[in-house]
């Protein structure tokens, strides 16, 4: 009860920062198992790939520890009536100031095919799990 009552001073004076989310259950470390092509009904079968949609607050990452050396992307993203939006997507590379992304074929294991204004619908999005149809292909997630 103490340690509930410190922090929540701390917090009040400004001095710990605790950060508030409006995502929901969108928030958390999603695994890429399956990408559908709406155009030809094919299905791939990613539940033993390591791809990874990462989604905390205002900021979007994308992160596989099997594609270049473990490379992570970045991007802000809007999420408002069942409907993800992606703006653009930059290299998680701080100390370099995240280098603008240029190469969309660094983003298609992802399920990701342009640069900037990518958006998905939410055709499902539980605890568990998450579906996201976009102009070509349908997502399906698992949080990880």
């Amino acid at each position: 009860m103490l340690l509930l009552s410190m922090v929540a001073l701390l917090a009040s004076c400004g001095l710990v920062d605790i950060e508030h989310s409006e995502n929901g259950k969108l928030d958390g470390y999603w695994h890429l198992v399956q990408v559908d092509t709406l155009s030809t009904g094919g299905s791939l079968d990613l539940r033993q790939e390591r791809f990874f949609w990462i989604v905390q607050g205002t900021v979007f990452q994308l992160y596989s520890p099997d594609l270049s050396f473990g490379q992570r992307y970045v991007s802000h993203f809007s999420y408002e009536n069942e409907k993800l939006s992606f703006q653009q997507f930059y290299y998680d590379q701080r100390a370099e100031g995240d280098p603008i992304l240029e190469k969309v074929d660094l983003l298609q294991p992802f399920g990701i095919n342009k640069l900037a204004g990518e958006s998905y619908d939410i055709e499902e999005l539980t605890g568990g799990g998450m579906t996201l149809s976009g102009e070509e292909l349908r997502l399906v997630f698992k949080r990880h």
